[in-house]
Formats: C-alpha cells, sequence, structure tokens
C-alpha cells in the first residue's frame, strides 16, 4: 500500500472537518447580521448574497461538499484498487444519478492517483519522434491501466 495516499486520505478527512468547523463560525456571524438586520426594524428579507459570511460560507461548503469530498473518495478507491481489494467490498452500489459524476470526475481521479502511487509509475503522456517534430502522446501503459481500472469497477 502507498504511503503517501494514506496520508492524503487522512489530510483530506481532516480538511473536511476543519473545513465544517470554519462553516460554522460562519454560520453564526451570518445569523448575528441576519438578527441586526431585523432588530433595526427592517421589513425586507435579509440578502444572502450581500452578506460577507454568508458568501464564505457557501464557497466554503460546496468545496467541502464538491472537491473535498470526491477527492476523498477517489483515494479511497484508488488505495483499494492498489492493495487487491475488490470492487464490490469497497462500494456495494452507486447511485445513478451520481454516474455521471462518478464516470467523469472521480475514475479519472482514481487513474491518475493509481498511476502516480501505484506500485509501477506510469506517465499519462510520452514523447513521440525525434526532435523537431516530437509531440506528447498518450502512454499506452496509462490507456491500459484506465481499461484495467474500468473492469475492476464493474467487476460484482
Amino acid at each position: 500500500m502507498s504511503v503517501e495516499l494514506k496520508i492524503k486520505s487522512k489530510h483530506l478527512s481532516e480538511e473536511a472537518r476543519i473545513i465544517r468547523f470554519e462553516e460554522n463560525k460562519l454560520l453564526k456571524q451570518f445569523q448575528w447580521a441576519k438578527n441586526k438586520h431585523y432588530e433595526t426594524g427592517a421589513n425586507g428579507d435579509c440578502l444572502y448574497f450581500n452578506d460577507s459570511s454568508w458568501c464564505k460560507w457557501n464557497s466554503l461548503s460546496n468545496h467541502r461538499k464538491w472537491d473535498v469530498r470526491n477527492e476523498n473518495r477517489a483515494t479511497f478507491l484508488a488505495r483499494a484498487y492498489i492493495d487487491g481489494v475488490p470492487y464490490n467490498q469497497v462500494e456495494q452500489k452507486r447511485k445513478e444519478e451520481n454516474e455521471y459524476t462518478f464516470q467523469r470526475h472521480i475514475l479519472p481521479r482514481v487513474a491518475s492517483m493509481v498511476a502516480k502511487y501505484g506500485k509501477v509509475k506510469i506517465p499519462k503522456k510520452v514523447w513521440e519522434g525525434k526532435y523537431p517534430d516530437r509531440k506528447e502522446v498518450d502512454n499506452q501503459d496509462f490507456v491500459q491501466l484506465q481499461k484495467d481500472i474500468k473492469a475492476w469497477i464493474e467487476t460484482v
């Protein structure tokens, strides 16, 4: 198992905990501002999008719910793949409405982490040709790794 991925997984879980703590502080600040707004006798609604603490809370919440959560799941799956754990022991089922996110965002991250932290390091791109006409092309080993990960996921 990759120690780097283990550390990454721990850091991501701590990052989510820290973000939740900061979100709660921002929500308290927003609640205070909203109460002050109503104490002044204002009859209109307190505009959420004009409040800086609300905007910061929204940004942090979206970062935690999208970026951190997806990266943590991809790290978890990459660790399982490297360890040789069958996919159906890692995740029993996936929701149909989240399949697009899984295929487009999580699987590519799993493949790149396995390529980087796996037993054999696999670059995504390789150079082909001689100097003036050299170009960067997809590494066939990396393409095969992606196919292997998709086959691992489809096993039942």
